[in-house]
């Protein structure tokens, strides 16, 4: 058996999570947070906030990462055209590979811990807040393989897609800083 068969097999097993009515609910309620909705509404919030307080260059990292990371995980789901898993636990639709969940919410989450490293008043906020936006991204990728509307691969894809997106974000935003000095 090939090491990406033995990931898909069963991934929860590293994690084993109880088969419950709550866990169910919980993961459904945290998958939204990965959601197109959602992910547009934080993030044109978030690049409001940075566009008001004259953060430009940091709004226009934030859009390149998650533009970035939403326009390439769709093309990659069109040329692959990976089947989804075949029982899910919810009504979904389209192609699995890569996890466009993963992908986005990687970026935006991923490029928002940036932002708050660099930006958050007070400094000894910042690492509960990078902490806790770490673990919305982890956990909106963990309730797509357990609701098993994806394979564990599909969603350490979009992982690495959206982580590729953010310092793409992170590039342009130093750009755009460099140049503005």
């Amino acid at each position: 058996m090939n090491f990406f068969a033995v990931i898909n097999a069963n991934p929860l097993s590293v994690l084993p999570l109880p088969d419950s009515d709550y866990v169910l609910t919980a993961l459904s309620g945290i998958t939204h947070l990965g959601d197109a909705r959602f992910i547009a509404i934080l993030g044109i919030s978030m690049a409001l906030v940075l566009w008001r307080h004259g953060r430009h260059s940091y709004w226009i990292g934030l859009g390149v990462a998650v533009f970035g990371a939403l326009a390439s995980s769709w093309m990659l789901k069109m040329l692959i055209a990976r089947p989804r898993p075949m029982h899910t636990l919810i009504e979904v639709s389209g192609y699995s590979l890569p996890s466009m969940h993963a992908a986005v919410g990687a970026a935006l989450y991923g490029y928002l811990i940036f932002v708050t490293l660099r930006l958050l008043h007070p400094p000894h906020h910042r690492i509960p807040l990078a902490a806790a936006l770490a673990a919305i991204a982890f956990l909106v990728g963990l309730s797509r393989v357990y609701l098993e509307v994806h394979y564990a691969t599909d969603v350490l894809a979009g992982f690495v897609l959206g982580a590729l997106w953010v310092y793409t974000g992170y590039r342009s935003q130093r750009t755009l800083y460099s140049r503005r000095r």
